[in-house]
């Protein structure tokens, strides 16, 4: 019962007793004992109800709040403290040590046996952050203190501090520091104590009791709290209520008088918390009840009691804080959680949804300490439910669906339709699959059905689409039974069906779409074809696309007319199902026929047809497909072709065949109309006259020049001047109903500028003249004016690319529904960029798939997005409008964690805390991993890096890591953005700088010390200058003549450079001759064998005929020349044989091992591997392959798989390259692979060489990083130069290189040390 109702209900009964007391006085004293006793009943009736009604009238809120337990990652189910720091990590305490979560994972403390560093007890009560931001742990042993910087704690065994003995349960419990920074923790056994921080342990605090000289300070005091004037207060097992005044040391009690006679020292009613509010009142939970205490006017109020489980001792657990808003908030153990309305003795009981209140001992949730986080979400521990965590901003979403039990709600089936109307502000008219159609009123919350005539609707009664006229009269497309007109009373006025027979009925009964242009003229969009419906003369004109259009009927008419004449030359005619029929026919000379065939074609195949076979069999002519043919009337895929041909003399056969549907007699699908053949049929004309009568163009009758892409009509969308379509798989049509003009858009996949995919689903006109497509490759927007189109794709964070519809909110904010959720898309004008926040149906949408054109946004400002489930709808998002912060969690420098290092570790304080760190010049490989903390849903918050000084721009990846390699010496700054869930972005973001220093040589003392060296040097050159001067004329000569002979020694190694090049160059020009010898190898032996063999087969042919004569000595001489050449077969088999198992034993998984290994034959053999393995792929591959092996290369160790595998990466890569620069059609261009070895001292180099467009300078620092590429989606990983590089230098101890000339070519070199170690 709300304010005004409470006073006017006392009100009137006040009026009431007052009138009762005029009756009394004027009636006769006769009565009196009459009228007393019935105004007493009266008014105390008039009471009970009052009273009655105010009970009835106490306040309820449900909250739905989230769990965490130990399937999350909780260590117990069983939490009792938790905080938030400084830095917004969270802490909990739970009953099996002590963890920190960043939204996304869990970082755990325990005890660790015989670690003195380690936490001392599992069991942890509460928690407190210092200025330090040291973590304080009160546990089962006393206290905790844990070191954020050196990852170690400090532990105060209270047993031992205050000789306990060794196996007492002395345990810490609640912290308090108050205004003069002192800590205290209330403890068991010892009530409160303070912590001295001089001498780094904690004592007893002091208590001056009454007449008691040596207070009793046993027991569990676990309440105590500080005032706004600085008074400390404690609740004593023993003494009640204790005051520590401002500037005293002692605590004192209050008075029982002062107190209501309330005694705080009962065992049922101990004081469990304490909380002081805004007006320096203190609130006093006890384990039987409620108190509100003025220190000031000495007066307590009792707000609450409970007769219950006082004793219960579960009833110590009381946590009181105060919300955002002022309002004090209870979590009282398992009596359930209050909230009262400010400070005021008002209060709400929360009622937590799927949890019970048992008939005896409250609710079955236990809560412990509970916090509010800086982001207003509440944290509340529990005894046996982990973590609950509730947050204010309700969830907006409301899920409407059938339910069999309510008469008044949605029907069965899903949502197929959907239109707000504007004749019946807030009304929602809902077309249901199977359920006709539901008006929906969001007030009144009921849907009323609309039922219709259900004739031929494969569902049973389904409404696809809707539309309005003014006075409230529908139009509804239905999906079998065509186009239904109701009048503003819901009665059937007229129905428009498909008639074979009309070209002037709808073209099909399954409609889709229906839209109302500027003319008050239906636009339909059916299964098969647009349509317009002329709303003042009820006339249907169908709108022609290319898979519509029809041969004139004339022209069809004639040719059906000369089948059953003597022109007929060949013809197979009303097939039926599963044929394969032939008629032969011959030409005696050359002449033209005409052919007329009809069959079932769909876009994607051939299912009847015919075609022309000659006397060997091949085709000359066959039936065009779906494309190239045009409709036969009926249903769409019934295809006809007219069609001339020209055959030299000799015997044909007129071939035909028909699948086990749709066929002469048989057919699934309304049936061909405008002949009634059904195969094919030969015509011979003759005259030409009637060859130029079937010469006549093709047209349509009508409005010839308009014709639409495609036939299944997805979605109509009309704007002031256009009419916008979109055909299943055949992109977008604008529409001029002005001139009467079509113009086409589709994706390009080489164009950016053009569709995302031809599969639009929803069009969307939104209020700024922008044209939004929801594809099945994103959404696209297009501007008409400029015809500029921007994608938005998972990349730029949709959940998923298959997009369904759209519905504009405001502020330029766009919704859009997916098979993966709802997406919410907002400007963000600091980032300058739109981002998304995508919601699915963990946020309550009662599905994550939604359905095409079953979205829309009523009059009223409510969304509504349909599907089978039902319809999601809501009124607006309200934002958790804090962002979050930001931490770096972590810094990995070649994959390990900067946290790890010890001593070895270039932080000075808390990462969280650093603010620039500087690294050593080989320190370059690093990897960060941050996170968001904001915990409304941390899967959802969104992430944004940059490497300031390596990337141009920000990287939107959604991704909470980012890594980096190779990184040059230099300053750097890594910065990060991120939003939470409701895309409320930390604009500040987070900064580490980062220094990477030169290695020495090229540090400034390094320079200084060439600088000197480089004036020490002019020194002397000046002093053997002066020297040389005073040399005699034969010096000076003889200079002379050094001089001469340096000159020549130049020259001559000038020469001797030039003509290396020249023998390079010859090398080169043989290599060509030597990769052919090589590729023949196993040829070159196979064929020895062959020759061999057939030669042997003659030699024993001979060998038998000498036996047969009888001449022994000749046979022995064959047998002989047998004998040798069965050795020379036998060696070139083994030849072969070792070739195959070298390939073979490169081809085996590594085992890690290395073995001496000819570098030559590897690469040789991997060369071909690689080139034979891309013309499998690609047959039209081809270029040339050169190889520069050193000669008398020494065998060195390495392993030979992990090594192959890198040449044959490097080699592909070669390879692909050289011929994507081929198709670019370079004039004169010959793609070209060199492979080389080089013996380079004490190490060796292979090299592969190719002269494709060589490697942007602008990305060449990227390559070997993970994940990079260059080559298109779907043709990549990204890994195989990263993994590469990780072989060769890791496991071989070499280096990889790359140089390369841009339009030139890339040369990647391997050196690789001769003596490597594992």
């Amino acid at each position: 019962m709300n304010k005004a109702a409470a006073l006017i209900g006392l009100m009137g009964l006040l009026v009431f007793v007052k009138c009762m007391n005029r009756l009394y006085l004027q009636m006769p004293k006769s009565h009196l004992h009459i009228k007393l006793t019935k105004v007493l009943a009266l008014v105390l009736g008039l009471l009970s109800i009052f009273h009655t009604h105010l009970r009835a009238q106490q306040q309820t809120q449900v909250i739905d709040p989230t769990y965490i337990s130990v399937a999350e990652g909780l260590v117990s189910p069983t939490v009792n403290a938790v905080i938030q720091d400084s830095f917004g990590l969270i802490w909990i305490g739970t009953s099996n040590g002590l963890q920190k979560y960043d939204g996304y994972r869990f970082e755990t403390f325990k005890n660790v046996s015989g670690k003195s560093t380690s936490l001392q007890h599992n069991y942890v009560w509460s928690l407190w952050e210092d200025e330090n931001h040291d973590i304080w742990v009160s546990n089962s042993k006393g206290v905790s203190k844990y070191n954020r910087i050196k990852n170690e704690f400090k532990n105060y065994e209270f047993a031992r501090i205050f000789n306990f003995t060794i196996d007492s349960e002395v345990l810490g419990f609640k912290f308090l520091k108050d205004s003069q920074n002192r800590l205290w923790v209330n403890s068991t056994n010892l009530q409160l104590l303070q912590y001295d921080s001089a001498e780094d342990t904690w004592k007893k605090a002091i208590y001056e009791i009454p007449n008691v000289p040596d207070p009793d300070q046993t027991g569990f005091a676990p309440a105590v709290a500080e005032d706004l004037k600085g008074n400390i207060w404690v609740g004593s097992p023993n003494y009640g209520l204790l005051k520590q005044a401002n500037g005293e040391d002692a605590f004192r009690p209050i008075p029982q008088a002062l107190l209501g006679g309330i005694n705080f020292t009962e065992r049922g009613n101990t004081i469990s918390e304490i909380f002081c509010d805004t007006a320096n009142t203190l609130w006093i939970t006890t384990r039987s009840g409620i108190y509100k205490y003025n220190p000031e006017a000495g007066t307590i109020k009792t707000i609450k009691e409970y007769k219950d489980a006082q004793t219960d001792i579960w009833t110590n657990w009381n946590s009181i804080l105060s919300d955002p808003q002022g309002n004090i908030w209870i979590a009282n153990n398992f009596r359930g959680i209050l909230k009262f309305d400010g400070i005021s003795d008002r209060y709400t009981e929360i009622e937590i949804a799927g949890k019970v209140r048992m008939l005896t001992h409250g609710w079955n949730i236990t809560f412990t300490q509970f916090m509010i986080d800086r982001s207003g979400i509440f944290w509340f521990g529990s005894r046996e439910s982990g973590l609950v965590k509730y947050d204010p901003v309700n969830k907006p979403f409301r899920h409407l669906s059938y339910d069999k039990n309510n008469p008044s709600g949605m029907s069965a089936g899903g949502t197929f339709g959907i239109l707000a109307s504007k004749a019946k502000p807030g009304i929602t008219y809902v077309g249901i699959r199977g359920g006709g159609v539901n008006m929906y009123d969001p007030k009144k919350q009921t849907f009323e059905k609309i039922g219709f005539k259900v004739v031929d609707d494969m569902f049973g009664g389904s409404v696809r689409s809707i539309a309005e006229k003014k006075d409230g009269s529908l139009w509804l497309g239905t999906w079998g039974d065509g186009l239904i007109e109701l009048d503003k009373n819901f009665k059937e006025v007229r129905r428009y069906k498909y008639d074979s027979t009309n070209k002037t009925s709808i073209s099909n009964n399954q409609v889709r779409v229906l839209k109302t242009d500027n003319q008050n003229n239906l636009w339909i969009g059916t299964n098969n074809g647009l349509n317009i419906l002329n709303t003042q003369t009820n006339e249907i004109e169908r709108v022609i696309s290319k898979y519509t259009k029809q041969y004139p009927d004339q022209l069809v008419a004639e040719l059906d007319r000369l089948i059953a004449s003597d022109q007929n030359v060949a013809a197979i005619e009303r097939v039926i199902d599963v044929q394969d029929l032939s008629a032969p026919f011959e030409v005696k000379s050359e002449s033209t026929y005409w052919i007329m065939a009809v069959g079932e074609i769909d876009r994607t195949s051939r299912a009847d047809f015919g075609w022309i076979e000659n006397e060997a069999k091949d085709t000359v002519w066959l039936m065009g497909d779906y494309e190239h043919t045009y409709h036969a009337g009926g249903a769409s895929k019934n295809r006809i072709e007219i069609k001339s041909i020209t055959l030299p003399p000799g015997q044909y056969t007129l071939r035909y065949v028909t699948d086990d549907s749709h066929a002469f007699g048989k057919w699934n699908e309304a049936a061909p109309t405008q002949t009634s053949l059904y195969g094919v049929v030969v015509i011979q004309p003759q005259s030409e006259d009637q060859m130029q009568a079937f010469q006549a163009p093709v047209v349509r009758e009508g409005k010839d020049e308009l014709m639409i892409s495609g036939v299944n009509i997805n979605d109509i969308e009309v704007t002031d001047k256009f009419i916008w379509v979109a055909a299943d798989f055949n992109g977008l049509d604008r529409i001029d109903p002005a001139t009467n003009s079509v113009k086409h858009y589709a994706h390009n996949p080489a164009d950016v500028n053009s569709l995302s995919s031809n599969n639009i689903g929803d069009i969307l006109a939104d209020s700024h003249g922008n044209i939004w497509l929801a594809t099945n490759d994103g959404v696209t927007k297009l501007d008409p004016i400029t015809e500029t189109f921007t994608r938005y794709t998972e990349a730029d964070g949709l959940p998923t690319n298959l997009t369904e519809g759209l519905v504009e909110g405001d502020d330029g904010e766009m919704w859009i529904a997916t098979r993966g959720g709802l997406s919410q898309m907002v400007i963000n004008e600091n980032l300058k960029k739109e981002t998304f926040i995508n919601y699915n149906s963990s946020d309550g949408l009662g599905t994550d798939v939604f359905l095409s054109l079953a979205n829309t946004r009523d009059t009223e400002g409510r969304f509504y997005f349909g599907g089978e489930h039902g319809l999601t709808t809501f009124s607006s998002i309200s934002a958790n409008k804090t962002p979050p912060a930001i931490i770096i969690s972590n810094l990995l420098i070649s994959n390990k964690s900067i946290l790890a290092m010890g001593d070895e570790s270039p932080l000075k304080e808390s990462l969280f805390e650093t603010k620039s760190i500087s690294l050593a010049h080989n320190q370059n490989n690093l990897s960060f991993e941050f996170a968001a903390l904001h915990y409304a849903n941390p899967q959802k918050n969104q992430y944004a890096h940059m490497l300031k000084g390596y990337d141009q721009d920000w990287i939107y990846d959604n991704r909470n890591f980012a890594a980096y390699t190779n990184l040059d010496p230099g300053k750097y700054e890594f910065l990060i953005r991120a939003s939470n869930a409701y895309g409320i972005w930390n604009e500040e973001g987070k900064t580490l700088s980062i220094v990477i220093l030169p290695p020495w040589w090229r540090t400034w003392w390094a320079y200084g010390m060439y600088l000197v060296l480089f004036m020490a040097s002019v020194v002397s050159v000046d002093r053997i200058m002066r020297r040389r001067i005073k040399l005699k004329e034969r010096e000076r000569n003889r200079e002379k003549e050094l001089k001469h002979a340096r000159e020549i020694e130049i020259a001559y190694t000038n020469l001797k450079e030039t003509q290396s090049q020249l023998i390079q160059s010859e090398k080169m020009a043989s290599l060509g001759e030597l990769t052919a010898g090589i590729a023949h190898e196993i040829q070159n032996p196979l064929n020895f064998v062959n020759n061999f063999s057939e030669v042997n087969k003659e030699l024993i042919e001979e060998l038998q005929e000498e036996l047969k004569a009888g001449k022994i000595q000749d046979a022995i001489e064959l047998s002989n020349n047998i004998k040798d050449n069965e050795e020379k077969i036998m060696f070139h088999g083994k030849r072969a044989d070792s070739i195959v198992k070298g390939m073979l034993q490169h081809s085996r998984s590594s085992n890690g091992v290395k073995e001496p290994t000819d570098l030559n034959i590897l690469a040789d053999e991997y060369l071909r591997l690689a080139y034979h393995g891309l013309r499998a792929k690609d047959k039209t591959f081809n270029a040339t392959m050169n190889t520069d092996f050193e000669k008398d290369l020494e065998k060195i160790e390495v392993i030979p798989q992990d090594l192959g595998r890198v040449i044959l990466n490097l080699i592909t890569n070669a390879f692909y390259v050289v011929a994507e620069k081929k198709r670019q059609n370079v004039n004169g261009y010959d793609p070209t692979v060199t492979v080389a070895t080089k013996d380079v001292g004490d190490k060796v180099e292979i090299s592969v060489t190719d002269n494709g467009n060589g490697i942007p300078q602008s990305i060449i620092d990227k390559i070997f990083q993970p994940f990079f590429t260059t080559k298109p989606s779907g043709q990549g990983t990204g890994l195989g130069l990263s993994m590469s590089y990780e072989i060769i230098t890791k496991s071989h101890g070499g280096d990889l290189k790359v140089e390369t000339k841009d339009g030139e070519g890339t040369t990647f070199k391997i050196i690789l040390p001769k003596q490597t170690t594992a």
